[in-house]
This record gives structure tokens, sequence and C-alpha cells, in this order.
């Protein structure tokens, strides 16, 4: 079963370790993760999506490795996180990653619907993102959520790929 949290200073290492199995050389640094969590509450909202009651499937070289312990008391082991910038009536979904090895379970999905209510609670009236032109599977996801493109980033990532800039408004209920 998965369980959202807000991410901890502790889920550093996790982080940093889905970042890198997730966007390879698109991956945010310590620092910048760490900069994230900082924000928090002020401008940021970051979420951690683990297994409760698991035993984690990620072994040691595992892409985001696995956290003991949890509110049941059980294993648990984190299969994504997401990050959302919110500032005025704007949100910014930053980042959403799970592992490679969990993909199309929904975890991005529930990561998602929870940031967008975390804005709706925060009084954001709208919701962009970038998005990699050819992740198939995450535009799926935010047009089945009612996303539009309204901009292209030609060579955003590393001058290789574009980014689609989406946009979700209202964020109504």
């Amino acid at each position: 079963m998965i369980s959202i949290r807000p991410a901890r200073t502790a889920d550093l290492v996790t982080l940093r370790a889905l970042e890198t199995a997730c966007f390879g050389r698109d991956a945010w640094g310590e620092q910048a993760l760490e900069g994230e969590l900082a924000g928090v509450p002020d401008t940021r909202c970051v979420l951690v999506a683990e297994d409760t009651g698991a035993s984690g499937s990620a072994g040691p070289s595992g892409p985001a490795g696995e956290i003991s312990g949890g509110a049941a008391g059980g294993d648990t082991a984190v299969a994504g996180y997401a990050s959302l910038l919110a500032v005025a009536a704007t949100a910014d979904v930053q980042r959403i990653a799970v592992r490679p090895d969990r993909r199309r379970e929904g975890i991005g999905r529930a990561l998602l619907d929870a940031l967008l209510a975390k804005a709706r609670e925060r009084g954001c009236a709208e919701a962009l993102l970038e998005v990699r032109h050819d992740n198939a599977a995450a535009l799926a996801m935010y047009e089945a959520t009612g996303f539009e493109q309204i901009a292209r980033r030609r060579g955003y990532y590393h001058g290789v790929a574009d980014a689609l800039v989406l946009r979700l408004a209202p964020l109504g209920e």
C-alpha cells in the first residue's frame, strides 16, 4: 500500500538517488534538494510516496534505497517523491520522480493529485509544469489530469530535448 507524507531531511539521500535514477544528467544535486526542503512550508511542498508494510524491492544498488521504520512500525520503501513551488496564485510542479521499477502503478498520479491538493490549500488558482517533449507516460498522465500545453521551450534539456510548458486552470476541487 502506498502512503504519501511530507518529506523529511532524513530523506535527502533517498531523494538524491531517485533524482539520479529518474533524471540522469538532468538530476538535481544535493544542494538543490536541500533548497527544496529548506523552502518548506514557505513556498515549497515536498512529498514522498512510500510503501507501508512492504519489504521494499530495491536492493543495495536500487535507485531509491530503503527507509526502515514508519508510522506502522514496519519496513517502508520510498517509491517516489514530488515537489511543488507555490507563490501567490500560481503553483509550479517542480518534480515528480517514481522509481523506474515502480512506474505504471499510479504512484506518479497519486503524487500529482496530492501536490494539486496542496496548491489548492495554499489558494493557488493555476498550476504550471515543464515536461520533456518525449516523455509519453508523463504527458499522458498530465493530459488525463486536464493540463494543456501553452508553450514549448526548444533545447531546454541540455540543448537536446524540448520542454513542453503545461497549465492547469482553474485548479478547482
